[in-house]
């Protein structure tokens, strides 16, 4: 027995209980969006804030008192007022700021509600209903990954300069699979203003926040919305680009949907695929990404993957032999890893 390895974890659990009890609290914070409040307000106190919100003048105190020692907020000891600094308010109020990551703490409480399902879903090997992951959940995901689509989706089709030339001179029709809130489709439509996007969710509460999300930016007339598994969708069309993120390790079929996005795209076409980027070996897999995908794989990933009859059960850990051993099943010749650099995301181009 080693002391040292004993205290080394036992430590580690303390500090990854800190961390999980600081994503509610920041939760508490965004949910009743103090820090906007705040950061609009300038340095302000408790019972200010409780005049601005009607929110509790106690609770507000310990919640500015909780988010000071955890360091996300300022405190300036001679006005007894708490602010927010400009490189803070880029991660926690900036929503078209690469650095908005406050949506990602509703994963927390997300999962955290699936739990009970997921327990007896160990004993019985069934799945876990996307749906019994809540709001939170599909905030989580579609406000998190806002970000990256609003400011990187445009520089990932560039990575494919025959695709990126001729939907920005000459238009196209794009197919963006498992579009979430649809803030892919959005992004690339205002980037390439001749081309029209078909988009497609199996999710019915995503479909109508895309649809929202859609009407609001002024894009009914570009975009259109579908709620359907890909591989049981009916489009006619051929499509210069089918894209799809983040999506692939989730779905219960995956070589049946390839082949649905192969007989949809045109000749010339090329289908963009975004997903986990993992290492192959175990050993190798204790990086952030591995941690994460991990994690993710548990609790959401596989439970909602086996919930679906016969599903090939992916999970988030998909490696990249994976990934092209599911592309050459599907009638791909080509596999082409894309030159972009992402810290959590692996890029593949596949020609039909």
């Amino acid at each position: 027995m080693h002391q040292e390895k004993i205290d080394k974890l036992s430590e580690r659990i303390m500090n990854d209980t800190n961390s999980a009890l600081s994503c509610l609290t920041l939760y508490v914070g965004h949910k009743l969006d103090l820090f906007n409040i705040i950061n609009g307000s300038g340095p302000i106190n408790s019972e200010e804030l409780s005049k601005k919100t009607r929110y509790s003048e106690r609770y507000l105190r310990e919640w500015l008192e909780c988010m000071t020692v955890n360091e996300y907020l300022e405190h300036d000891s001679s006005t007894n007022r708490f602010s927010i600094s400009k490189e803070h308010a880029a991660v926690l109020c900036d929503r078209d700021n690469i650095a908005y990551t406050i949506p990602f703490i509703y994963w927390i409480p997300s999962l955290s509600s699936a739990l009970n399902k997921l327990l007896e879903a160990f004993k019985t090997g069934s799945g876990v209903p996307y749906s019994h992951y809540g709001q939170d959940m599909i905030y989580a995901q579609g406000e998190g990954n806002r970000p990256m689509f609003v400011n990187d989706v445009v520089k990932w089709i560039s990575s494919m300069p025959d695709i990126a030339d001729k939907l920005r001179s000459k238009g196209g029709r794009v197919l963006d699979v498992g579009c979430g809130d649809g803030w892919a489709s959005i992004s690339l439509a205002k980037s390439f203003p001749l081309t029209k996007v078909d988009a497609v969710d199996a999710d019915s509460q995503s479909i109508d926040n895309a649809r929202k999300n859609v009407h609001n930016e002024g894009l009914e007339n570009r975009i259109s919305l579908y709620q359907s598994l890909i591989e049981k969708a009916n489009f006619k069309e051929k499509y210069d680009l089918v894209m799809t993120f983040e999506s692939i390790h989730d779905m219960p079929y995956p070589i049946e949907a390839l082949q649905k996005m192969r007989d949809v795209v045109s000749m010339n076409g090329a289908i963009l695929i975004g997903d986990v980027s993992m290492k192959d070996k175990l050993e190798e897999k204790n990086d952030f990404a591995g941690k994460l995908y991990y994690n993710f794989s548990i609790l959401l990933c596989l439970p909602q993957s086996v919930n679906h009859a016969n599903s090939i059960a992916t999970g988030a850990a998909m490696t990249t032999s994976t990934f092209k051993k599911y592309a050459v099943e599907s009638g791909f010749s080509k596999v082409d890893v894309l030159p972009i650099e992402h810290f959590l995301w692996r890029f593949y181009r596949l020609t039909p």
